[in-house]
C-alpha cells in the first residue's frame, strides 16, 4: 500500500485541556455474551469467549442495554449527549468559560440525525453560541480536525479550538442477525461507545502546556475497497427495509492493510525527527487489545510503551485517539520520558493521520 500525499504541519500548538465521556458502567464480554444468551436465546458463551480473548477487549461501554434487537441510546447517552460531556470536561481542564472557544469540531460516523449536524447540539449544549462544523469520518476524524485547528490557531492571539470525537455505534449492532451472520460477532465485541475532545490553543500562549506538534493527515493511493462501511441511510440509498441498519466489516481485509497504514505514519512522524524507539508512549489507533502487544513484537518495542486502552473501552472508532490521550495524560507523571507518538489509521478509506505530543 502506498501512500499519496500528506499533509504535514511543521509548527506546533498548546494542548490546554482533554476529557472524556462514556455511557454508562463497563460492560465485560462475558457480561454482554449473557446478555445477548438470555434475551435473544443465542448460544454465544463459547463463540464470545474466543471472539474476545483474540480482539484483547475484556471490558466496553454501550450507549444501549440490549434488551430489544432494535433500541435507541439511553436518555443522557446520545451522541451529542457524550461529546457535549467530554467537550465541557475538557474546557473545565483547560479553565475556558462556555464561550472561550473560537470554534467547535465534532467528527463521528455515527450521528444523532443526518440532519442537523450534531455540532449544532454539542454547541447549545456546552453553551459555544461561535462557529461549528461536523466532519463524518471515522478514525482519522481526529487528524483531520487537527489539520483545521493548527490553522485556526496561528495567530499568537488566536482564541482556542474545541475538537470532539463521538461515537455510539452499538446501535446498528442487531443481535438477531447473529443467527445468520455470525462474522457480526466481532463488532459487538470489539466496538465500544463513548466521547473524547481536546482543547488546542496557539504556540505562543504564556502557559506550561504540553504541546501537540507534527500533525499529519494523508491518505493512500488504489486503496482497497473499504474495510468497514454503513451503505445504508444515505442519498445513495434513502430508503431501507424493516430492521436496523448495519456496518459491513471486512475485519480480514482491515488487518491486512492495518499495519501498512500504521507504516505510512510512522514514516511521516520519522521525517520529523520522532522515532518509535525513542518515545515515552506509542498510541496506534485503538482497534482492540490485541494490537498493543502485536505491534510492539513488529516493531521491537517494549509492550509496557505501546499504549492498550482498547482493552478496556474497545474500539471507540472516531474517539479513539482523542480517548486514549486523555488516558495517558491522567497517568502522565508515570511516563518514562517526554513524547507520546499517536498514529491513526481508518479502513473506510484507508487513511492514516498522527501527531507528536510532547509534555514540555
Amino acid at each position: 500500500m502506498q501512500g499519496g500525499r500528506i499533509r504535514l504541519e511543521t509548527g506546533r500548538r498548546r494542548l490546554l485541556g482533554w476529557g472524556s465521556a462514556y455511557p454508562g458502567p463497563a460492560l465485560s464480554s462475558a457480561a454482554l455474551c449473557a446478555q445477548l444468551e438470555e434475551v435473544f436465546g443465542l448460544k454465544a458463551s463459547r463463540r464470545g469467549r474466543m471472539i474476545a480473548t483474540k480482539l484483547g477487549v475484556d471490558t466496553r461501554h454501550v450507549c444501549r442495554d440490549f434488551e430489544q434487537a432494535h433500541e435507541a441510546p439511553r436518555p443522557g447517552a446520545r451522541n451529542p449527549e457524550l461529546a457535549a460531556q467530554a467537550m465541557q470536561h475538557a474546557m473545565h481542564c483547560a479553565g475556558l468559560a462556555p464561550d472561550g472557544l473560537s470554534y467547535l469540531i465534532s467528527h463521528t460516523t455515527t450521528p444523532a440525525t443526518l440532519l442537523p449536524g450534531g455540532s449544532a447540539e454539542i454547541a447549545r449544549r456546552i453553551g459555544h453560541t461561535g462557529a461549528h462544523m461536523e466532519l463524518r469520518q471515522a478514525c482519522t476524524g481526529f487528524a483531520n480536525a487537527l489539520q483545521i485547528a493548527f490553522a485556526m490557531t496561528q495567530a499568537p492571539d488566536a482564541a482556542p479550538v474545541g475538537i470532539v470525537g463521538v461515537e455510539t455505534g452499538s446501535v446498528y449492532f442487531d443481535p438477531q442477525c447473529l443467527h445468520t451472520r455470525p462474522e457480526q460477532w466481532v463488532n459487538f465485541l470489539q466496538m465500544g461507545d463513548g466521547a473524547a475532545a481536546v482543547v488546542i490553543g496557539p504556540d505562543e500562549m504564556d502557559m506550561p502546556d504540553p504541546f501537540v506538534t507534527s500533525a499529519f493527515f494523508g491518505q493512500c493511493q488504489r486503496a482497497p475497497e473499504a474495510g468497514l462501511c454503513l451503505k445504508t441511510g444515505g442519498s445513495d440509498a434513502a430508503t431501507v427495509s424493516a430492521g436496523t441498519l448495519h456496518f459491513d466489516h471486512n475485519y480480514d481485509g482491515v488487518l491486512k492493510h492495518g499495519l501498512a497504514l500504521l507504516e505510512l505514519g510512522r514514516e511521516a512522524l520519522q521525517s520529523q525527527h520522532f522515532d518509535v524507539h525513542d518515545a515515552a508512549w506509542v498510541v496506534p489507533h485503538q482497534a482492540s487489545g490485541a494490537l498493543a502487544p502485536w505491534l510492539a513484537r513488529t516493531w521491537q518495542l517494549p509492550v509496557d510503551r505501546v499504549c492498550a486502552h482498547a482493552a478496556t473501552v474497545g474500539n471507540l472508532g472516531s474517539a479513539s485517539i482523542w480517548a486514549a490521550l486523555d488516558h495517558l495524560m491522567s497517568r502522565r507523571d508515570t511516563w518514562q520520558g517526554n513524547t507520546a507518538l499517536f498514529l491513526g489509521a481508518e479502513a473506510t478509506q484507508y487513511s492514516y493521520g498522527g501527531f507528536a505530543l510532547q509534555l514540555s
